[in-house]
């Protein structure tokens, strides 16, 4: 095929777009396009990824190309390159001179090899929430907890400084691409090391003000952790930017590997790394289908707070203010799943969408589900966030019954998991920004978790979110607990809710979960 070139100039910038092979024969003809530049042009961007081969020739007329736009000071750019024509770049060192740039599928795998990860899309999303309200600590996950009297600090120290180094996702750092301008992440900033610090009570006091601070994004550390000894005695203040870390890897890996470490005992070996599971699930992300895109944008059609959440019965007065309610279940054990095999998960999401239309009064609920998105035994150890947040929609039609709606929401999971991978139009447009969310934990609570050398870690404080940037809040998350019991807590936007009607939602629940024991009882009947 011989060389085609089209050329279009939008303001400053002169485009040339190049298809077929640059061979020996068509070298000359893009060397005399490429030196020919328009007057008042401050760019070239040569558009190559139509371009399917090229020879040596063809890199001198690109040197030339470079050399004259130089000479009248504008910039050159290779725009797109396929992977064949890329490694011809890489083999020759042409790499090192010209200024490539991607914009379409190759441009995550290319950055990623160059150092630069594109966010996830619950990343992205995060990141782009918190740019809402930058001075809001609303995306920091921390703890303040006491340490039993007998704990060895300085051999803490040591297991936490082997977690931090054992794990890229705490080299991890945010910053704009040179290229694109977009925000991506890197897993090469350094670790700063844990000590143990002597402090007063006074210089205790200013140290707990980190509780109140933001993370500052770009190219800093997104976690903080303090050893600290004081008068009153031994404490661990660890504190993670939500968009590198979650619950599960927070209670379930980072304490659970710590306190193995302190212990002495032999960790397995990491068998990937965060950075490898962004690049995999970046590809993967490029081949999403416009199906599962339609899916989500299907699934929120028709969202309205006024219909999907809890009537409000406070006032808005614009001052968001964090709260919550929390409510001892009552009407159910986990013995109920070991005796009768029903899934535990879609069982708890169907009372809590049930108990929404309790309070709504209405047959439609959309709720989002957060799945913890670990599925395979590599990524069960892995350190990172690794949540999605499914959207879920479900109808309650007449003479539906307990065991129908089940079914349903058990369906509607599992077509939402399908669709998984499209996830990224969900976040990047901010689709179900203002659903209720609901999350079951499982050994994430303060009681369960925050364990060393076979002693409790007693938190004295779990910093509340001081600003949201989501106007309409309402998280829902169930915890299983050691015991067999469980612990419903509701948070919320305390200017638009009161207590009370939160603990009617949480009463609701409790009832729908009673009701929903006895199969086939009819949903009108309970719901009424």
């Amino acid at each position: 095929m011989a060389l085609e070139v089209t050329k279009k100039i939008t303001g400053e910038i002169w485009q040339i777009n190049l298809a077929g092979k640059i061979d020996a024969l068509a070298a000359p003809a893009l060397e005399q396009e490429t030196t020919a530049i328009p007057p008042n042009i401050k760019k070239i961007v040569l558009d190559f990824s139509a371009v399917n081969y090229i020879a040596s020739a063809g890199l001198r007329s690109l040197l030339q190309a470079k050399k004259t736009a130089e000479k009248e000071d504008v910039k050159l750019v290779i725009k797109d390159p396929k992977q064949s024509v890329k490694e011809v770049f890489d083999i020759t060192g042409f790499d090192k001179f010209l200024e490539i740039v991607y914009t379409g599928s190759e441009a995550e795998t290319s950055a990623a090899a160059n150092g630069f990860y594109p966010l996830r899309p619950i990343q992205r999303w995060l990141v782009d929430t918190h740019f809402h309200k930058a001075n809001s600590t609303m995306m920091n996950v921390g703890a303040l907890g006491q340490l039993d009297d007998s704990v060895d600090m300085e051999r803490l120290a040591e297991a936490i400084n082997g977690v931090l180094n054992a794990h890229d996702i705490f080299r991890c750092r945010l910053v704009f691409h040179p290229d694109t301008g977009e925000i991506c992440q890197r897993f090469d900033g350094s670790v700063k090391k844990v000590i143990v610090e002597s402090l007063s009570e006074e210089a205790f006091a200013q140290r707990k003000q980190e509780l109140e601070k933001p993370f500052q994004l770009i190219d800093r550390p997104l976690y903080r952790i303090y050893l600290m000894v004081t008068p009153a005695g031994k404490f661990i203040y660890e504190d993670f930017y939500h968009a590198i870390m979650d619950g599960t890897a927070i209670c379930l890996l980072f304490f659970r590997e710590m306190d193995m470490r302190y212990q002495g005992k032999k960790i397995r070996r990491q068998a990937s790394s965060y950075a490898d599971y962004v690049r995999e699930e970046s590809k993967e992300l490029q081949q999403g289908s416009e199906e599962g895109h339609n899916y989500w944008r299907q699934q929120l059609a028709g969202f309205d707070t006024k219909k999907h959440l809890p009537p409000m019965d406070r006032q808005d007065d614009g001052k968001w203010k964090e709260s919550q309610v929390i409510h001892e279940i009552k009407n159910i054990r986990h013995e109920f799943f070991r005796e009768t095999g029903t899934n535990e998960h879609s069982f708890m999401l169907a009372g809590a969408m049930l108990s929404m239309a309790k309070v709504t009064g209405e047959k439609e609920v959309i709720m989002s589900w957060v799945h913890h998105a670990r599925t395979s035994a590599k990524e069960l150890r892995l350190m990172g966030l690794m949540l999605n947040q499914l959207p879920i929609r479900s109808t309650i039609t007449e003479d539906m019954t307990t065991t129908q709606f089940l079914q349903a929401v058990e369906e509607n999971v599992q077509q939402g998991l399908s669709h998984a991978r499209s996830l990224d139009e969900v976040y990047k447009k901010d689709l179900e920004g203002e659903c209720a969310s609901f999350i079951l934990q499982k050994n994430t609570d303060a009681k369960a978790a925050f364990i060393l050398d076979g002693k409790p870690i007693a938190i004295q404080d779990m910093p509340a979110n001081k600003i949201s940037a989501a106007e309409n809040v309402l998280d829902i998350a169930l915890t299983a607990l050691d015991d067999g019991s469980y612990t419903l807590t509701l948070t919320y936007d305390g200017s638009r809710y009161s207590e009370a009607a939160m603990q009617r939602y949480a009463d609701a629940f409790d009832d729908m979960l009673l009701a929903m024991q006895a199969e086939n009882r009819c949903l009108s009947e309970i719901l009424a």
